[in-house]
């Protein structure tokens, strides 16, 4: 493809739907839209709630700064994804909605910026894990706009990246928050157990939907979605000093900032 051709794969309602050769293109249907609207509503109120508790105090501010900026990334991601931007054709014909994993290159590194505060790591293991995570993310990426054999290569090299970080997570981090004493074991424990979980389903709805296409994109969609609300409803206490909620996609805690 020349560079004019590939100029032309604007991204959103511009892009152009015969590229790659694509009869037919798979899209996101009216439900699938409504649920994007509906993801940014509620990650714009978070932004703002969780901002609001950050500005309280030196220390509330040391975790919840950096989940603000993840809820705020997210609502400006989901915004373009619902108003109809934030897209391209991907070689398989599929809508590739490549707003999400520039959300995804941002906001992860900054979830384990917080996590690895709470846990009490140097900070040579938080750049570790957190350029580990754009590896991630930028393998997956390049995977979803491939075909053949190579995205398959793209995903195992995201996958190495993954599974390093789920590692540092379960042993190495968990062990510091263990050591720094006080409340900080059990908060990181339930944190890092979170999100061991919810990130397990990613490379799952990868490989059934950019990977061999089964999932549809509004099927696709809609897990992502849900567990972003899933775990913000859980987000409570915003407004008493005594706690705070980080809330990105897909995380939850609250009491943190005592142990930091």
């Amino acid at each position: 493809m020349s560079a004019v051709q590939q100029l032309t794969m604007l991204v959103g309602e511009g892009a152009k739907l015969d590229v790659h050769g694509c009869k037919t293109v798979d899209m996101a249907s009216s439900f699938g839209k409504a649920l994007l609207e509906f993801i940014f509503i509620v990650m714009a109120a978070i932004t703002l709630l969780v901002g609001i508790n950050a500005g309280k105090s030196k220390a509330a501010g040391k975790v919840l700064y950096p989940a603000t900026f993840v809820c705020g990334v997210a609502a400006i991601a989901y915004f373009a994804m619902a108003s109809g931007g934030g897209w391209v054709i991907a070689p398989d014909c599929r809508q590739l909605f490549v707003a999400r994993y520039l959300d995804w290159v941002i906001t992860v590194p900054l979830i384990l910026i917080d996590l690895g505060l709470v846990a009490g790591v140097s900070r040579w293991d938080i750049l570790n894990l957190t350029l580990s995570a754009v590896l991630m993310v930028g393998s997956g990426a390049f995977g979803a706009l491939t075909v053949g054999n190579v995205k398959w290569v793209w995903w195992f090299f995201g996958m190495c990246w993954f599974l390093h970080i789920i590692f540092a997570l379960g042993k190495s981090w968990a062990e510091s928050a263990k050591v720094r004493g006080g409340d900080s074991g059990a908060v990181y424990s339930k944190l890092a157990g979170l999100t061991v979980i919810v990130w397990f389903c990613y490379p799952i709805i990868w490989v059934f939907a950019e990977g061999f296409g089964n999932f549809s994109v509004t099927f696709e969609v809609s897990p992502l979605a849900l567990s972003c609300v899933d775990e913000s409803v859980e987000c409570n206490s915003l407004s008493r000093p005594s706690a705070s909620c980080f809330c990105s996609c897909c995380f939850r805690y609250t009491d943190v900032y005592r142990n930091i």
